[in-house]
Order: C-alpha cells, then sequence, then structure tokens
C-alpha cells in the first residue's frame, strides 16, 4: 500500500508524516489493521503548518491544511518538536507509556496544554491508532 499525497507539493510535515506512515506499514505490514476509518488533524503552530490525514483499510491520504468540508475525530495541535516526540514516545495500549520517562514528559506536556489534543475522550481508539501507525518505538 502507498501513502496518497492530495497536493502535488506536500509540506514539510505532510512530507515527514506521510514517509513514516509509509516506512513503518513497509517494515510491518501488519500494522495495516490499524487503518480504520478516521480523519486526523495535526497542526504545529510554531511552523506554521497543518495536515490532515485521512485513513482508510485501503488507503492513506495525506493533505497539507485542515480538514476540507469534513470534520475531525481527532485533532493534536503542538509544537513541532512535541509532535516529533509523539512518533518516538514508548506506548502502552496505544498511549504514552508513564512508565517511562519519555512518556510521562508527553503526558505532562497534555496536562500542561502544550499538546493539545480533541477528540481524545470521544475517540481513544482511533488517537490509539494513530499513535502506533506512527511509532517508531
Amino acid at each position: 500500500m502507498k501513502v496518497e499525497y492530495s497536493d502535488p507539493e506536500p509540506n514539510g510535515l505532510a512530507a515527514m508524516l506521510g514517509g513514516l506512515i509509509q516506512a513503518n506499514l513497509g517494515r510491518q505490514p501488519d500494522r495495516r489493521s490499524l487503518l480504520a476509518p478516521a480523519v486526523i488533524e495535526l497542526t504545529a503552530p510554531d511552523a506554521g503548518v497543518s495536515v490532515t490525514l485521512e485513513l482508510s483499510p485501503d488507503r492513506v491520504v495525506v493533505s497539507n491544511g485542515l480538514a476540507r468540508g469534513r470534520r475531525p475525530h481527532v485533532r493534536v495541535r503542538a509544537g513541532s518538536d512535541a509532535l516529533l516526540s509523539l512518533s518516538t514516545v514508548p506506548l502502552r495500549f496505544g498511549l504514552p507509556d508513564p512508565f517511562t520517562r519519555e512518556g510521562r514528559r508527553v503526558l505532562g506536556n497534555v496536562l500542561r496544554g502544550r499538546i493539545r489534543i480533541s477528540g481524545l475522550f470521544l475517540h481513544p481508539r482511533r488517537l490509539a491508532r494513530l499513535s502506533k501507525l506512527l511509532s517508531v518505538a
């Protein structure tokens, strides 16, 4: 399966996330089971970029900017460094592992509002699947 880009020139965040997902699916094909329908927005205000991921069982579409005409299930807003840390943090049940220093750091950033996640309580499974899909750990 190949990650698709809806824009002819993906922004830096879109290219990075699309490449990360493609690499993870290539390295571990069993991660395709994580591709349940979801619309996810990720925004890095410090870099001035946003990305929308549209996941479905047969494809991943990465778009520059916010979801167009669709309401996202999950929105993540964080500094670019914090967004990058989400791909390297050890996971437990698809969420940052509170028993590791890195996991506690990410959870602390969520509690302090440095990482804002809308849809965390309404769509925890989608968020957990996204975390597993992006994880390089």
